[in-house]
């Protein structure tokens, strides 16, 4: 196999137990100053000594504890996890770089990884992307894409922004992804707070991601331009932590960790977070971890993603070297601007009728003779009789088709919010030399159907796998 997964890992090599655990946690707790009622904050007569910090060792013991399912399943440890999960919120120790690293090293070490860095998978990609740069027309005009970074990229956003908007990152990444030598190994989950998660959106265009397992990813990795982790069937430590998260009822690290723990391990990606404080966080924490490329983006609305209306914060990691700039559509990429609204989330089937109406060959140039946001529901339809694979017409015609994409939706604020990530990424993963070169990948992606080729690529090769995988079963 050109990819593999690999079963989680333990470095530990005492057995966790409450006794284990017990002096991180009050250390922890006990490094923090607590707020006493009408006594002045000079005051030393009454204020206890602070306990000094967890050291680096010492976080490094308390996330060793926390990625321990044999240690966090257990229902007598809840209320010590509780605690250390609140004491890291209440800190502020887990909006540490330092912290963020560590979790994340910790966790990558206890996912079931996947590996596309063997020389048979190198072999097999440089096929490929020979066979597109030969078949498909006018990529050669980039002149870079031969000689470009060959690993994996990811576009991911923390969530929690409030703002709801459209499914973009999924869809840049499948535009980005149909760019002749582009890897997008996608790390994402179902929707917690918003109307649509990537998943959901993946389920909608018909993809098994349920029983997408970590040994058919590996073996679709190699020469797949899009695949998806499906973060529930990659990280078993974090299942026994969800009831406790859920009975806190506040936020902590683990609704930030997601975009640091993709098991793909990217070398260059782009990193939304929905508040600025977490940009140079995220950026230094990046660097910790040796993470070659990457940009950390906030929108200046409180958005994880690049906004379409104004400006948006970027933080760019770049040989180890971290510095901040700011960006905005029309100046940075030649895009024109639009009202955040314009971009609102739908339901996921009806992001899913919108990807495949933007996908579509040659629909991008035609949106752009219409500005206006639709005056009725619109039934996507194919470009022509011979257009989409079997399931794209399923889905637009069947018995089980999409909904119509809702009245008052902007088509074309959608798509040039799709062409800003997707563009983000191209010049992140070094696919152009500037922006706007890599707005123009972006759109011949869209308009030569790159997308919806490498979007149906995935459905397919997945379909195929799963079905062998159950016929194994069922004959074993």
């Amino acid at each position: 196999m050109a990819a593999n997964a690999s079963a989680p890992s333990s470095s530990s090599k005492t057995a966790h137990t409450t006794d284990t655990f017990r002096p991180l946690l009050k250390q922890l707790i006990l490094s923090q100053p607590l707020p006493i009622p009408n006594i002045s904050s000079s005051s030393s007569s009454t204020a206890r000594p602070l306990a000094p910090a967890l050291s680096s060792s010492e976080l490094d013991s308390l996330f060793d504890h926390l990625s321990d399912p044999a240690f966090t399943s257990n229902p007598a440890h809840h209320a010590q996890l509780g605690a250390c999960l609140t004491g890291l919120r209440l800190g502020g120790v887990d909006a540490q770089a330092e912290t963020l690293a560590i979790a994340s090293q910790r966790f990558l070490g206890k996912c079931i990884e996947v590996d596309s860095t063997d020389e048979e998978s190198w072999r097999l990609r440089r096929e490929e992307l020979q066979r597109r740069l030969r078949e498909e027309g006018g990529w050669e005009e980039s002149g870079l894409l031969s000689e470009a970074y060959k690993g994996t990229v990811d576009l991911v956003g923390t969530g929690g922004d409030g703002q709801d908007t459209f499914n973009v990152s999924t869809t840049a990444a499948i535009v980005a992804s149909g760019v002749p030598g582009v890897r997008v190994c996608k790390h994402g989950a179902k929707a917690s707070s918003s109307t649509s998660g990537s998943a959901d959106l993946l389920l909608s265009l018909g993809i098994p991601l349920l029983s997408l397992t970590p040994s058919i990813i590996s073996t679709l990795l190699p020469t797949s331009s899009f695949v998806f982790l499906f973060a529930q069937l990659f990280h078993p430590a974090l299942a026994p932590l969800g009831p406790i998260r859920r009975a806190l009822g506040h936020p902590t690290i683990f609704n930030v960790l997601g975009p640091l723990i993709n098991p793909a391990r990217p070398a260059r990606c782009i990193l939304g977070v929905h508040s600025p404080y977490l940009g140079e966080i995220f950026a230094e924490a990046l660097k910790r971890r040796g993470c070659e490329r990457a940009w950390i983006v906030c929108g200046k609305e409180g958005l994880d993603e690049i906004s379409i209306e104004g400006e948006t914060d970027v933080w760019e990691l770049d040989a180890g070297t971290i510095k901040h700039f700011v960006v905005s559509p029309l100046e940075s990429f030649g895009i024109p601007a639009h009202p955040l609204k314009s971009v609102a989330s739908y339901t996921s089937a009806e992001n899913a009728a919108v990807v495949l109406h933007m996908v579509q060959p040659g629909q991008e140039a035609s949106v752009s003779a219409s500005t206006a946001p639709l005056s009725e529901p619109l039934a996507v339809q194919l470009a022509s009789a011979s257009a989409g694979d079997e399931v794209t017409r399923a889905l637009l015609s069947g018995s089980q088709s999409l909904p119509a994409i809702p009245a008052g939706a902007d088509i074309r604020a959608l798509m040039d919010y799709t062409l800003l990530q997707a563009s983000a990424l191209l010049y992140v993963g070094g696919y152009a030399h500037s922006l706007k070169d890599a707005v123009a990948l972006a759109r011949k992606s869209l308009n030569g159907g790159g997308a919806l080729r490498s979007l149906e690529a995935f459905r397919r090769e997945a379909t195929k796998e799963v079905q062998m995988a159950a016929a194994a079963v069922n004959s074993a």
